[in-house]
This record gives structure tokens, C-alpha cells and sequence, in this order.
């Protein structure tokens, strides 16, 4: 079996890595709490009882807000060597609003075919 070789870190680089580690933790807090207080805002308009046509937009708005931040901070898409994860997301995304737009078009606006 290979034998693991680890030679001892120096004290300004050890205390580079806690400095890192540490400003990575404080990013992912202030995100978790950016995603609560959406959330929290999200449950309040729709028990306020806004107008639906109001309500609607934003909490959808809300959603997509959150859906990017957990991408770029709880799953590290802000790092490097994630662009072509990013490039088939977003290759995703767009045949997914295509289908949707297309499927809305045809079912609630189009003539029938």
C-alpha cells in the first residue's frame, strides 16, 4: 500500500487556511441566513393575503434568488473548475423554460393543433 507523506505545515500557512476556512464559514452563514430571511419574506406575502398577481411573480423571483445562491455557495460553483458544470446547467435551464414556455403556449394561449 502507498505511503502518505506529510511533511509539516509552516505557521503562515496554516494560518493562511484558517483565514480561509474562516472567511469560507462566514460566506456560508451570511448565505443560510440571506436564504431564511427570503424564506421568511416568501411565507409573509403569501399570509399577508396580497393580490395574487402580486404574490405570485415575486415569491417565484424569491425562489430562483435562493435556487442560485445554494448553486454558488452550498455547492461551490463560485470555485474554479466548475465552468462546464456551469455550462450544462445552464444548457438545462434553458431547454427546461423552453419546454415550459412551449407546453404554456400550446395548453393555455395557442390554437389547438
Amino acid at each position: 500500500m502507498a505511503e502518505i507523506k506529510q511533511e509539516p505545515m509552516s505557521q503562515k500557512k496554516l494560518e493562511y487556511i484558517r483565514r480561509e476556512r474562516t472567511k469560507e464559514m462566514r460566506l456560508q452563514l451570511i448565505s443560510f441566513a440571506m436564504m431564511i430571511f427570503l424564506t421568511f419574506i416568501a411565507f409573509g406575502l403569501v399570509a399577508l393575503d396580497f393580490d395574487e398577481a402580486f404574490v405570485t411573480p415575486v415569491v417565484l423571483g424569491l425562489a430562483f434568488l435562493q435556487v442560485i445562491l445554494q448553486f454558488f455557495y452550498f455547492m461551490h460553483m463560485k470555485d474554479k473548475g466548475h465552468e462546464f458544470i456551469k455550462l450544462m446547467m445552464l444548457v438545462g435551464m434553458f431547454f427546461a423554460i423552453s419546454f415550459c414556455v412551449t407546453f404554456v403556449y400550446i395548453v393555455w394561449i395557442g390554437a389547438p393543433i
